[in-house]
């Protein structure tokens, strides 16, 4: 999976002008055959994108240098061996962004003087997706989870390691002694010669990790999930700052665990949080039905996006909804059957502009079986 912050997805969702090309599509793992296949679906889909693309009246040279780079795409081997469950590429005048999704979206490709974002968006804090901070003697690494991949995060202004913090050859052999309530939640309590200052050197370290985090972590939502051995985890437990900190984590030293082992784990813990946030979402939802926070009406919604009143945007995966809106006036007008946007792109954009919180769920996890619901702050 491919990372996006807020603010590169917004800049995407507002640029305008010229013809923009906004597709999505499924792809496999690479394996035997995945890259002949799935080349195959890419340059189906830009066959298309030529068509519509004619259709507004672009000249075939013009059409062909503007499709370039998505069509060199379907030779780039490196590329594709690194695919994942889906693929997103947005092509206009500045040139092409892709991005490899974790979950399979539907096939589409559309022509618009804007690009339709919706299925990147979970690359900025969906459902699923985490930070994961591996704490160990010879490495603190910040990693972005999602359930495709763990991607490491160059972080700057975080100590490297705390072998090299507390100048110690072996932390393990500094005479502490821990011991902890259940899942490495109770306090802490030090044993042996030195314990205080040992104490102290640990909390002075994890609060400089704690600092560096904040750049990196200050905008986000999104879950921050422990990686260490269960005696040092309290103590950093003590001194974070982050308010999305999971109070599950990854026991034991994660320098022993390969990659996919440690991707595993945490997404274990993610996908548990996830869970739960999901179902108290959805249990608080049906208990205002009908009031006038809970709206499931795209009439109702796209407006209320527009002006900051959507607190959280729930929209079943590949639903869409075609019509127009018109900001001054505030109406909506839906067309079921004819041409025009899809709304749902517009309202998660809004939401997500005006500090609101977006996810995409499988048409089974959605309140009444709705392809939208939106829970108004007011």
């Amino acid at each position: 999976m491919d990372s996006l912050t807020l603010d590169e997805a917004l800049a995407l969702a507002h640029a305008r002008g010229g013809h923009r090309i906004s597709l999505a599509m499924p792809t496999r793992h690479f394996g035997p055959g995945s890259q002949e296949e799935d080349s195959t679906r890419l340059r189906n889909l830009l066959r298309r994108a030529s068509e519509l693309l004619a259709e507004r009246g672009l000249r075939a040279n013009d059409v062909a240098a503007l499709l370039a780079p998505a069509h060199a795409l379907s030779e780039d081997r490196p590329f594709w061996l690194r695919a994942t469950d889906g693929l997103a590429l947005l092509v206009g005048p500045e040139g092409m962004h892709a991005f490899r999704l974790d979950r399979a979206p539907r096939e589409s490709v559309t022509v618009d003087d804007r690009y339709h974002v919706r299925p990147i968006l979970d690359l900025i804090g969906g459902p699923r997706t985490f930070w994961l901070l591996a704490i160990s003697q010879k490495h603190v690494q910040l990693y972005a989870g999602s359930r495709a991949a763990l991607a490491e995060v160059p972080a700057e202004g975080i100590p490297e390691s705390l072998a090299d913090a507390m100048q110690w050859d072996d932390f393990e052999k500094a005479s502490l002694q821990f011991h902890s309530g259940s899942g490495g939640r109770g306090p802490a309590i030090f044993h042996g010669t030195g314990e205080t200052s040992v104490k102290d050197e640990l909390v002075r370290f994890f609060r400089a990790i704690d600092a560096g985090l904040r750049d990196h972590l200050r905008d986000s939502g999104t879950p921050l999930v422990l990686a260490g051995v269960d005696y040092l985890l309290p103590l950093y437990r003590d001194v974070n700052t982050y308010p999305h900190l999971a109070d599950e984590a990854v026991t034991g030293n994660p320098d022993s665990l390969a990659g996919p082992a440690l991707h595993t784990r945490a997404l274990e813990v993610a996908e548990r949080i996830a869970d739960r946030e999901i179902r108290a979402l959805n249990a608080r939802i049906e208990e205002q039905w009908g009031s006038a926070r809970i709206t499931p009406d795209p009439e109702t919604i796209v407006p209320a996006a527009h002006h900051g009143r959507v607190e959280t945007l729930l929209l079943s995966e590949d639903a869409e909804c075609i019509g127009s809106y018109d900001p001054e006036s505030g109406r909506v007008l839906l067309r079921p059957s004819g041409t025009g946007e899809d709304l749902l792109d517009l309202a998660a954009v809004a939401t997500l502009e005006n500090g609101g919180a977006v996810m995409d769920l499988p048409a089974g996890m959605m309140p009444r079986g709705a392809e939208a619901v939106a829970v108004l702050r007011y």
